[in-house]
């Protein structure tokens, strides 16, 4: 139903949140691809497109960010 499907999409936003307040990693891509494999391998999905962006980076910039797909095929 759509309150299930809603309250687990809550539970993966909460341990994507989670799991990235606490890293400490110096690159995006890095934390970009560790966000993928947790997608991949925990939520039960064969493929995913992630848009990460962090914000203010760059002094005078928007932000410096990625966007990767990765699948398990």
């Amino acid at each position: 139903t759509q309150s299930r499907s809603s309250a687990a999409s809550d539970v993966y936003k909460r341990q994507i949140i989670s799991f990235v307040k606490e890293s400490e990693f110096q690159l995006v891509e890095t934390l970009a691809e560790q966000i993928c494999q947790i997608i991949l391998n925990e939520f039960d999905v064969s493929w995913v497109k992630l848009k990460l962006n962090k914000g203010e980076a760059i002094t005078g910039a928007e932000g410096v960010g990625v966007i990767i797909e990765r699948s398990t095929v």
